[in-house]
């Protein structure tokens, strides 16, 4: 029996010393795949961390897939019988073993020694040719198997384990440096620990008599800052507390104004204004670069910018402080934040006046916003609303134009712009608006109450009805919502559910006169005890103020000359608008109790005079389209 050493007895036919060609292409493969992770090698030591980490990855995909080739060529090898059986052993074994220690080296080499490139560059040629030896049997004289097999394998073997020393030291490295940083967060969170628990022991001596700025030191704090508002919040020395903070230099008042719950007082007005002066003067323009000058501006005048809001709306005089910080600011070097800071603060003071109706400071100072950034879409919108309320939906219109071109997105916009077409009587272009508006946020409740005006006024009752409902499900306490929705279920006739809106409403809002009018008529025309209801829910209304003499004619403590007389009281513009409405709610009442001549009467007065835009105008036309009862 011939030994692993002997030649064969005769020489193999000349087509079988050729290798085959599926060994050849599998051969070109682990070649082909051998060249990628080289060129992942060569990155490893190059790059930043993304790409040193992508190719660390490379080179294993690619040496995984070059390991299955190699030890496809193997395999074949043995099959066909062309490498000893204990060499077959030794591949099973070594080749799987040189892969990890492959990868294992290409970890260590990309931030360690560059020695052990040794081994994932030498051990797949190494394999590969002693694979290819196998399949080249006429050079099995020259190379005997035995001494060839033992050769590759012993140095397979010491490629193998030659990463394995380092590999061992830099895992205890690695150990050693997570249990010192183990460690050092545990010191981190025993230090925080005490720090909190020296917090927490400042925090439990508060008490009712501590001041205001001691429980505003934790209203930040995540863990103390829900107690630490509900406990300021009940000091009853706490506006005077927040004017001292004010006057001593402390911001946080006007940082946290509503969180504390704090009103615009006189002297918390005249602290305020006097914070925001010594603000301004304590932060003359700096000798800084633009872009590092504006951080100065953000971090010392940004915080108080809604409360210039805050306070313009509550009355409070704060012009020369207001002024003060512009002229500050207005020194620093020119730049486009620095003018933004400028354009936001004029913005802010126009949102204040424009709350508390002043509609020509809010119109000044939203154009200097729009002067100092003239592409701000927000501020065009706010200008077009004071044009709005001013009746000039021309130029409203024009900023809504200019504020949907600089943002197509813009939802308030179209909203707005809608309002506007709308009460020009062009509902042609207000309902693509109003639809637009709905499209780009389907959550936007605002404008499907106002589509649903835009139907109600047009009769289309049903369809409006659905859009209050939708509004409604959004926000369910939107009190004006309710009010519209009641008003168009009574044109609808459906006055119970009229009264329920009304009703809920008012509790939203006990004091609104006109919802305690409304509810009146349709618990009356819905057969329900609308008088008695009626007296419960005049109680909280104010009777100094209009409409108390209509409510007081429905309550009969006032005749109908009487209320016709007080509805002639104020200037011209008041008169118009008291006289209109007098006429419908006590023409709609008088139709609900069967006297068809007064209603008549009444009503077409209020036609006559009712302003086109007066919700009063719409309910007359169809009070006067009603069938008679």
């Amino acid at each position: 029996m011939p030994t692993d050493d002997a030649p064969p007895a005769a020489p193999p036919p000349a087509a079988s010393r050729s290798v085959p060609i599926a060994v050849r292409l599998v051969f070109a493969a682990a070649g082909f795949f051998y060249l990628f992770v080289l060129l992942c090698l060569a990155n490893l030591r190059h790059g930043d961390d993304a790409g040193s980490g992508l190719a660390s990855t490379l080179a294993v995909v690619y040496g995984l897939v070059l390991w299955i080739l190699l030890g496809s060529l193997l395999a074949i090898a043995r099959l066909q019988g062309r490498i000893p059986a204990w060499s077959g052993v030794a591949a099973i074994v070594l080749l799987p073993l040189s892969g990890i220690a492959a990868a294992l080296a290409t970890d260590i080499f990309k931030t360690e020694a560059r020695w052990v490139a040794i081994v994932p560059v030498l051990l797949p040629p190494l394999i590969a040719a002693y694979a290819m030896w196998a399949h080249l049997p006429q050079t099995h004289r020259a190379l005997p198997p035995s001494i060839t097999g033992a050769v590759a394998w012993g140095a397979v073997l010491l490629l193998t384990l030659a990463p394995l020393p380092r590999f061992f030291a830099l895992q205890a490295e690695r150990a050693a440096i997570a249990a010192r940083q183990i460690a050092e967060q545990k010191a981190v969170a025993a230090q925080e620990e005490e720090r909190r628990q020296t917090k927490l022991a400042r925090f439990e001596k508060l008490n009712p008599d501590s001041p205001l700025w001691e429980w505003a030191a934790f209203i930040d704090d995540k863990e103390l800052a829900p107690r630490a508002v509900q406990g300021a919040r009940t000091l009853t020395h706490r506006q005077a507390d927040a004017a001292t903070a004010l006057q001593q230099g402390m911001g946080f008042p006007l940082v946290d104004y509503r969180r504390l719950d704090l009103d615009v007082t006189p002297e918390f007005c005249a602290a305020a204004g006097g914070f925001l002066r010594e603000d301004a003067a304590a932060h003359p323009p700096p000798d800084l670069e633009a872009y590092a000058a504006y951080e100065v501006v953000h971090q010392n005048f940004s915080p108080y910018l809604e409360a210039v809001e805050w306070l313009t709306q509550k009355n409070c005089d704060i012009d020369d402080a207001v002024a003060g910080i512009a002229r500050t600011v207005a020194g620093y070097p020119q730049s486009s934040s620095r003018d933004g800071f400028l354009a936001v603060l004029a913005w802010r003071r126009g949102n204040g006046f424009y709350k508390r109706g002043d509609d020509d400071r809010a119109l000044a100072a939203y154009s200097e916003a729009i002067r100092l950034v003239p592409d701000n879409e927000q501020f065009l919108d706010s200008r077009g609303n004071v044009y709005y309320n001013q009746g000039d939906d021309d130029r409203a219109i024009a900023d809504y134009d200019e504020a949907i071109r600089r943002n197509k997105f813009y939802v308030a916009a179209f909203d707005s712009r809608a309002n506007a077409y709308h009460r020009k009587g062009d509902d042609d272009r207000a309902l693509p608006d109003y639809d637009e508006a709905i499209r780009l946020d389907p959550r936007y409740a605002i404008a499907f109450n106002n589509r649903g005006n835009l139907y109600s006024n047009r009769g289309e009752h049903e369809r409006a009805i659905e859009d209050f409902d939708e509004a409604l499900r959004l926000m369910p306490e939107f009190r004006v919502a309710l009010n519209n929705r009641g008003r168009a279920r009574f044109y609808h006739s459906d006055y119970a559910a009229s009264a329920t809106d009304f009703a809920a409403a008012l509790q939203l809002q006990p004091t609104d006169p006109y919802a305690v009018l409304w509810l009146y008529l349709a618990r009356a025309r819905s057969g329900q005890a609308a008088l008695d209801g009626l007296r419960g829910d005049a109680a909280k209304l104010d009777r100094s103020a209009w409409p108390w003499p209509v409510v007081a004619g429905f309550l009969g403590t006032m005749d109908l000359p009487g209320v016709l007389s007080a509805a002639r009281n104020g200037d011209e513009a008041d008169q118009k608008a008291q006289q209109c409405e007098a006429g419908f709610y006590l023409g709609a009442k008088a139709a609900s109790e069967g006297d068809a001549n007064a209603a008549d009467n009444l009503l077409r007065h209020a036609q006559a005079i009712c302003p086109a835009d007066f919700l009063e105008a719409v309910a007359v036309r169809f009070e006067l389209a009603r069938p008679p009862q």
